[in-house]
């Protein structure tokens, strides 16, 4: 039998997770500083704004994921600064103008619930486990066991 004590907990930067509280706040306003000491000038502000320039561009190439029959893809731009989570065919993405189905539009989303929502991806079921595929769309999907 094992009588080494159980530790709950010992992970000593737990406090960070406290987002809005003081002492969190405070050490990321430190390490903004000494950051931004280190890194920031005349350099960063121009790199900055070549960056913006380049991940806002209209012109760009939308990065895809396959799953199932469809390419999905987050959108950001200055008109989506939060993004659009969208999906096409292959057969639309490779015309001269793709035709998107937005999914979620994660500005207008924050914007009628009063929140600050940040896309942090899709996790998704393979095609034969996903409701979707179910043939009654009203059913729910059976559980293996």
């Amino acid at each position: 039998m094992n009588d080494a004590p159980l530790v709950l907990n010992d992970d000593p930067y737990q406090w960070l997770e406290d987002v809005q509280g003081a002492e969190a706040l405070a050490w990321v306003k430190a390490h903004n500083a000494r950051t931004l000491t280190a890194l920031g000038g005349p350099d960063f502000e121009r790199d900055r704004e070549a960056f913006r320039a380049i991940l806002s561009a209209s012109d760009k190439i939308p990065f895809v994921l396959k799953r199932g029959p469809y390419l999905y893809n987050l959108w950001q731009d200055t008109t989506n600064p939060r993004g659009l989570w969208r999906r096409t065919t292959i057969e639309s993405y490779r015309s001269p103008s793709t035709d998107w189905d937005v999914l979620i539009d994660v500005d207008a989303l924050g914007r009628n619930e009063g929140e600050n929502w940040v896309w942090h991806g899709c996790t998704t079921l393979p095609p034969a486990q996903a409701f979707w595929a179910s043939p009654n769309m009203h059913s729910v999907p059976k559980v293996r066991a």
